[in-house]
């Protein structure tokens, strides 16, 4: 009997050969139910299959099924604990339901999207889950050209399905808790406007303070971005002011974190000098130098959400947006501050 290469992959004709006989037989032996057989040929297949650990194509059972069972997901990156936390989601809800996932990065590049949409095509994904659309983005427009079922998540656009959090709702929340507070004098960090997370958490939180009598001077919305680093670069440039104020509303975990360590250099103290709020509630809020007050998103749930949304639309199912509800976690960041 011939023996595979330890390099060689095994494969039904790699069975096939060894065993000399034709590949139809080896896979009808190996797709019947394993009760008790008599036929030699089939025991020999099955022992040969155990003996070189040979595991089915998976992929190529479903395609010849005329099923992948397999959703796109496109991201910006999977170091950002939001976007990976909602995949957590939806790869665990995947599953459930009998489909696998791929994920596509795009790191928030327009000129990635006719790549992502390729690759995923390619691929014979049955639905896309969208977490990186952006104003611009040319990928949903392509997809409907295609006629592939796509919902964007955790982000939103104008004319697309979408499963995400009420982000006007949890800017709300944050200017509410500053503003029951005593909090006048606030600065908002302002994430990417290119994205629907960022210029609706600003814009709720501007109208929530309002609400409230408090008109929020533009020279005090600070833009960034939604990491440390912009987070570090906007605490520097607050500290250039000749009045600090007394509470910031930063639209990211992340971002408030990388404030909170820049004042901490400084001096400045949060939860003592200024209060702090961020978005999110991601691990790391509750176990920073000063615990974060933060806006808690629910993010597994968006990813599990984003998924049955998908299916039913591959399914040609009847389903419309989902607008899952924030609530706001207060900690030491905020509530130590005496004014």
């Amino acid at each position: 009997m011939e023996k595979a290469s330890a390099s060689e992959p095994v494969t039904m004709a790699t069975l096939a050969r060894q065993v000399g006989v034709h590949i139809s037989t080896v896979s009808r032996a190996l797709q019947e139910p394993r009760q008790e057989t008599s036929n030699r040929t089939t025991l020999k297949i099955r022992s040969l299959a155990d003996e070189l650990k040979f595991q089915p194509d998976a992929t190529a059972s479903r395609l010849r099924k005329g099923r992948s069972r397999l959703i796109g997901v496109t991201v910006p990156n999977l170091t950002d604990p939001v976007h990976a936390t909602t995949y957590e989601g939806i790869d665990r809800e995947a599953l459930s339901r009998g489909y696998s996932t791929m994920v596509i990065m795009s790191a928030n590049l327009e000129d990635l999207s006719p790549a992502r949409a390729n690759s995923l095509i390619r691929s014979r994904v049955e639905g896309i889950i969208i977490q990186d659309t952006f104003e611009g983005d040319q990928l949903p427009a392509s997809l409907r050209e295609r006629g592939i079922p796509y919902v964007l998540c955790l982000r939103k656009g104008d004319h697309d399905l979408s499963v995400a959090v009420d982000d006007l709702l949890g800017g709300r929340l944050a200017a509410e808790h500053l503003a029951a507070r005593g909090h006048t004098d606030v600065a908002v960090i302002s994430p990417d406007s290119s994205v629907s997370t960022g210029r609706d958490r600003v814009e709720g939180f501007l109208e929530g303070m309002r609400a409230h009598g408090v008109q929020v001077d533009a020279a005090r919305i600070v833009p960034a971005g939604f990491d440390l680093a912009s987070g570090q670069r906007a605490a520097e440039a607050i500290l250039g002011w000749a009045k600090l104020p007394t509470a910031i509303f930063a639209c990211n975990d992340l971002t408030a974190a990388g404030l909170m360590f820049r004042f901490r250099e400084a001096g400045v103290e949060v939860g003592r000098d200024l209060a702090l709020i961020g978005y999110n509630d991601i691990e790391i809020a509750r176990h920073l130098p000063v615990p974060l007050t933060s806006v808690a998103s629910p993010l597994q749930e968006l990813g599990s959400q984003g998924v049955d949304t998908l299916i039913d639309l591959i399914e040609g199912k009847t389903t419309g947006p989902v607008s899952l509800m924030p609530h706001l976690i207060p900690r030491a960041s905020t509530l130590s501050w005496a004014g």
